[in-house]
């Protein structure tokens, strides 16, 4: 009994492999429980992007009626308003892949309200921009009952065997 022959630690690797498959089992039963995404989760943070806008389209309105009897810091404060309404709308993420030409028209009469502004127009001139502001803002908010966003999205996928991109249509379905 002099001699002993070393055996790999058995236990060890029985210990590690038991690790593995534990970790790999949970992971998979936590993503079988999951919620799935839904497209409204996906589009939360633009919404709260489009209610800022709104906001400061109200804050627009307010205070260029006291820009325009000579009131500076009015004058900057909506001038401000307008650029934060860009700004939430230049933020905007997923609406944008689903609308593009919606908050393109959003975003060129966002522009003419901050000309209007910048060149202290009339009030009523000033006030039919921030409407047709508002018009173009509304169908971006899923939250209005009229939203009817599209059901398909193009996938780009890249073909192994070609170098150009094919596109494949990917369902979704609004929650």
């Amino acid at each position: 009994m002099l001699y002993r022959k070393q055996r790999a630690p058995l236990n060890l690797w029985l210990l590690l492999g038991t690790a593995l498959l534990t970790l790999a089992l949970g992971f998979l039963a936590g993503r079988m429980t999951a919620p799935p995404a839904t497209l409204a989760a996906l589009v939360a943070p633009d919404q709260q992007h489009l209610r800022q806008a709104s906001g400061a389209l109200d804050i627009v309105d307010l205070e260029y009626a006291r820009a325009l009897e000579g009131n500076a810091q009015s004058a900057a404060a909506s001038l401000s308003a307008v650029e934060q309404a860009q700004s939430e709308v230049a933020q905007l993420q997923v609406v944008k892949q689903l609308m593009p030409a919606q908050v393109r028209a959003a975003e060129e009469a966002l522009a003419g309200l901050e000309r209007a502004v910048r060149q202290r127009e009339g009030k009523s001139k000033v006030t039919q921009w921030i409407q047709d502001v508002r018009e173009r803002l509304t169908p971006l908010s899923v939250s209005s009952p009229s939203v009817h966003l599209p059901s398909t999205i193009t996938w780009m996928r890249q073909e192994r065997p070609q170098a150009s991109y094919q596109s494949e249509p990917l369902q979704v379905w609004a929650c």
